[in-house]
């Protein structure tokens, strides 16, 4: 198979896994009671935006298996350089988040910029980072399969231990939550 027809079925792959992710929504609004959307309209739309990033990225593993195949064919290292700055993110997104929860007021007009562009992050960069973590430590592993250089398999074991820190943190920090 070309490589131009094999990026068309990933592409369409991808787009049958976005569409999922939309009924996955439609379905989960068509559950929920009128007067909780009515009263709670915001968490309704965050816990949407939630199960269309897991579902859409639940859905696009297979996708992405091709593709991740195509690259470790013919551009590891780019590969390895993507992932690399995506698993970077990781740790980013988490410490904004913390810092924008804190509270911290800007005290002069200089900072409100730099807070209104940390917001920006947060919605459209740090959130979606953050919900996909799991689904990128998956990515994350299956590359580890198809890679096999000892030093690339090194660096995609720290971009892992980059996901998997931050994650079991807030798992334990959940289950903590719970018992009180």
């Amino acid at each position: 198979m070309s490589t131009a027809k094999g990026l068309a079925l990933i592409a369409a792959g991808y787009v049958a896994s976005v569409c999922g992710g939309l009924v996955a929504v439609a379905v989960n609004e068509w559950l929920i009671p009128e007067e909780i959307g009515q009263a709670s309209g915001g968490m309704v739309a965050f816990g949407d935006m939630v199960l269309f990033m897991l579902t859409t990225g639940f859905l696009g593993l297979v996708p992405t298996w091709f593709l991740l195949k195509l690259f470790a064919e013919r551009a590891p290292r780019a590969l390895l350089a993507i992932e690399l700055v995506v698993a970077a993110l990781g740790p980013v997104s988490w410490l904004a988040v913390i810092h924008f929860a804190g509270g911290a007021s800007p005290p002069n007009p200089s900072h409100q910029a730099v807070s209104a562009l940390l917001g920006l992050f947060i919605v459209f960069g740090a959130i979606p980072r953050i919900v996909l973590g799991p689904v990128l430590l998956v990515i994350e592993g299956a590359t580890f399969l198809l890679i096999r250089e000892r030093h690339a398999r090194a660096l995609l074991a720290g971009a892992t231990l980059m996901d998997l820190v931050p994650l079991s943190m807030f798992a334990l920090h959940m289950a903590r939550a719970a018992h009180y």
